[in-house]
Order: C-alpha cells, then sequence, then structure tokens
C-alpha cells in the first residue's frame, strides 16, 4: 500500500491531533474527517456519565484500531442497511452499500409488480397480484442477515404474510444474524403483517453443497430465491483487495473453499449452486446472484444460459437481467443497456459495476 505523504498528514494534524490515526484506516483526508466524527459520537454514547479522561483514553483507543486498518463497522459494531441498524463483527463480512442497494431495488420492483414472466399464461405459479397474499424468500450466505431483514422490513406492507429464511455455513454468522432481527425488532425496525402475530424469520447453519435433509429441502421452497456468495478467486483475493479486507473480514465469506466444477471458474462455483437449486429444488420464481465485477457478471449470464437451455422443462419461460451499482439510476452515455449474449436479449438495469444477475421466471 502507497505511504501517505506527508504534507497530508501535516494537514490532517492541524485540524486534530487524532486525524493523522484516523487518516492511515481511512486513505482520504475527506472520509478520515467523517469517521473521526462517527468514533466521537460512538464514544459520546458509550461514555455517558463517565470521567472525561476516560472519553479520551477510548477515543484514542478506537482511532490507534483504525489506523492499522481494521473496518470502522468492526469498530463501531454496526453499519445503516437501508432502515435496519445491523451489527457486525469481526468474522462476519460487512454488508456492502452495493448490497443493499439491489436489495431495496428487489424490494421495490416486488412491490410494484414490476418483476413478471416475458410471456402471460404459461403454467406457472399465480403471479403476487392474487392478492398480494404471501410471500417467501430464502438468502443463501446471509452472513449478518441482512439483505432478509431488509427484504421484510420493506415488504410488510405490501403483503399479507411473509416468511423469510437465512443459511449459512459460519456459526458466527448464524448468531449474529439471530442477534439483528432482535436488535431490530427491539428497534421497531421490523414487525409483523397486520396477519402475523410475530415476523417469520429463522437463520440456520446449513452447508448448501451438502446434501439436504427432507426439511431442509421443504424449507427450500420459495417465491424469491437470493445470495451475495462468495465471488473472489485466489488470486484477487491476494493482490487486488484491500489490506483491510484481506486482514480483517473472512475469507470464508470472500473466496470460495469448494472444489473447482467442471464448466465453470473456482470463484464462480457457487453461482452453478444456485442455478441448480433455483432450477430443480426451490420452485422459486425469483432468483437475484450477487456478483464482482463486468466479467463475472457476463460470465454467471452465460452460465445462467446454458443451464437453461439443459434444463428440460420447456414450458419454463425465464428473463435474465444484469444489474449495476445502482440500479435505480439511470445509465451513463457509454453504458450498455442490454447484452446480446448466446441469443438472449439481456435487459441491463441502473449505472455503475455490473453487481447482480436476475433470472425472473
Amino acid at each position: 500500500m502507497p505511504r501517505l505523504p506527508h504534507s497530508l498528514l501535516l494537514r490532517a494534524r492541524n485540524i486534530s491531533s487524532l486525524l493523522p490515526l484516523v487518516l492511515r484506516g481511512a486513505r482520504s483526508l475527506d472520509s478520515a474527517i467523517n469517521e473521526l466524527r462517527w468514533l466521537r459520537e460512538h464514544v459520546e454514547e458509550i461514555c455517558v456519565n463517565k470521567p472525561e479522561e476516560h472519553f479520551h483514553r477510548t477515543l484514542f483507543r478506537l482511532c490507534k484500531r483504525r489506523s492499522r486498518g481494521e473496518p470502522l463497522q468492526y469498530i463501531l459494531r454496526s453499519q445503516p442497511f437501508g432502515d435496519l441498524d445491523i451489527e457486525c463483527k469481526p468474522g462476519v463480512l460487512i454488508p456492502r452499500p452495493e448490497t443493499e442497494a439491489c436489495t431495496i431495488h428487489l424490494a421495490g420492483l416486488l412491490v410494484q409488480e414490476r418483476l413478471r414472466p416475458l410471456t402471460e399464461g404459461t403454467n406457472q405459479r399465480p403471479r403476487q397480484s392474487d392478492a398480494q397474499s404471501s410471500l417467501k424468500i430464502v438468502d443463501l450466505c446471509t452472513g449478518t442477515g441482512c439483505i432478509p431483514l431488509l427484504l421484510h422490513s420493506q415488504l410488510t406492507p405490501t403483503f399479507k404474510s411473509i416468511r423469510c429464511m437465512g443459511w449459512d455455513i459460519s456459526k458466527d454468522a448464524v448468531s449474529l444474524a439471530r442477534a439483528n432481527l432482535t436488535r431490530n425488532e427491539l428497534l421497531k425496525n421490523i414487525t409483523a403483517p397486520d396477519s402475523q402475530s410475530s415476523p417469520s424469520i429463522t437463520f440456520e447453519r446449513v452447508d448448501i453443497f451438502s446434501d439436504f435433509t427432507d426439511q431442509q429441502l421443504r424449507d427450500l421452497k420459495c417465491d424469491v430465491l437470493v445470495s451475495n456468495p462468495p465471488y473472489i478467486s485466489h488470486q484477487s483475493f491476494k493482490y487486488e483487495t484491500t489490506r483491510s479486507v484481506r486482514n480483517w473480514e473472512p475469507k470464508l465469506a470472500l473466496v470460495p473453499s469448494i472444489p473447482q466444477k467442471g464448466g465453470c471458474l473456482p470463484q464462480d462455483v457457487f453461482y452453478d449452486r444456485l442455478l441448480h437449486l433455483h432450477l430443480k429444488v426451490c420452485g422459486s420464481r425469483i432468483l437475484l446472484m450477487e456478483v464482482g465485477d463486468d466479467e463475472q457478471a457476463i460470465r454467471v449470464a452465460q452460465l445462467a444460459i446454458g443451464r437453461l437451455r439443459e434444463d428440460l422443462d420447456a414450458s419454463r419461460v425465464v428473463q435474465i437481467e444484469l444489474w449495476r451499482d445502482s440500479p435505480d439510476s439511470l445509465p451513463l452515455d457509454n453504458e450498455l443497456q442490454e447484452y446480446d449474449l448466446d441469443g438472449y436479449n439481456i435487459n441491463v438495469r441502473g449505472s455503475g459495476t455490473l453487481r447482480a444477475v436476475v433470472l425472473v421466471s
């Protein structure tokens, strides 16, 4: 990592004696100023009725942690995610703004009934317009639980019944997801639809590459399947991720540890499994898979096309979309709004890096 210019450190010190410490972690002066403000506010909250000396010692200790590259979210122990407050702990991946944008966009489209098949009149299950009665969402590789929690929060006013389930292989992740459910229920960020006595949200520890039990197979039946799986190659993790990510965030949640499968790269192995579950197991109408960049988005879309062509269900009509970082935004002039891949016309939503591959049937 390049060293910070001495002149920049001097500018930071002229603002605050603590700012150079935060700057070493934040890497830009504007970001460091904001982070120091958030650290001060955090210490003010946790040091109520404590001596001033205790306040300064605590703030200095947190700034030192940030100077070593520890993510701010681990230090503050939280991250806003939509209208939720998500607790963060080392060992569990920190929710990203791109994940938040995709989740909110998906919720908006479900509310507006804009995720429709290409043709009506097929032998598909009834659409949500039939009484807007119920919806079941399954999130695989759930981490903090932020995706199903936010979807439940956003969709509660629209659906009479919502069930959300999150699975993760990590015991720490499942424990934190359950804690985040409790946390946001107490904050009244998550409430139940009028027809339910309590929110139906569960988190379980499951390896999605394992042989499922009969109960797990039943649990997987859903309307919407979502996942932000590990998708970084070992090479990219070593040379392209930031020091903060490499040193502090769980490699298990970033780099697939599953042996390479035929037909896809090691970093794409989760997508092959997700497509199988969507097409053969879950009966889901929507599959949303978050990806790392444009190249991976194209590979995963091509993988989806290949799996669809192998599918024996001739009545299945599937629309494939690519979503960018900001799927609600208008595209820039130089951003493609559609791709033609292997004979499939694929629409692109939003602006920025390609961030999700979405199948709608």
